[in-house]
C-alpha cells in the first residue's frame, strides 16, 4: 500500500438535517414541478425548466455575494488606511 493512500480525503458521515428555509425551497420546487406537470407541460421541460432557473439563481447569488465581499474588502482596507495615518 502506498502513503498517498494514508493522506486521502475522507468525507463527513454525520447526518445533516435541513433548515425551515432549505425544507420549504425543496417543497416549493415540488409543487412547482407538480403544477407545471398538470398544466400540461411534459415532465422533461418542467425538469429542464426549474432546472435552468436553478442554476440562473445560483449565478446571480455567487456574482452578488462575491461583488459585496469585494466592496465590504475595500471598505475594510480603506478604513484601516485611515486609521493606520
Amino acid at each position: 500500500m502506498h502513503d498517498s493512500v494514508a493522506l486521502c480525503v475522507v468525507p463527513d458521515l454525520r447526518t445533516r438535517r435541513l433548515g425551515g428555509p432549505e425544507a420549504a425551497v425543496i417543497v416549493v420546487v415540488i409543487i412547482v414541478a407538480a403544477a407545471l406537470t398538470a398544466a400540461g407541460m411534459p415532465p422533461s421541460e418542467a425538469l429542464f425548466l426549474l432546472g435552468a432557473a436553478g442554476l440562473l439563481s445560483l449565478t446571480v447569488t455567487q456574482l452578488a455575494t462575491g461583488a459585496a465581499a469585494r466592496v465590504l474588502r475595500h471598505f475594510a482596507q480603506a478604513q484601516s488606511a485611515s486609521l493606520s495615518r
